[in-house]
């Protein structure tokens, strides 16, 4: 299965919603409370866009 073959948004986003539902289960299981740093979401949403930009290049190139 080529990962580039697929629509551009899948892989950023799968990326984006699995790491932020993790960081959000540890910090319910660890730390008792509810959500997650503004830092850390902003953090991980500018790392999916430049994630979508790699892959929209890659397809391009390909």
């Amino acid at each position: 299965m080529n990962l580039l073959s697929l629509p551009w948004w899948c892989l950023p986003a799968a990326l984006f919603v699995l790491s932020l539902a993790t960081v959000m289960a540890v910090n319910r299981w660890r730390f008792r409370r509810n959500g997650a740093s503004q830092h850390l979401v902003l953090g991980m949403f500018v790392s999916a866009c430049w994630i979508a930009a790699v892959v929209v290049i890659l397809q391009r190139v390909q």
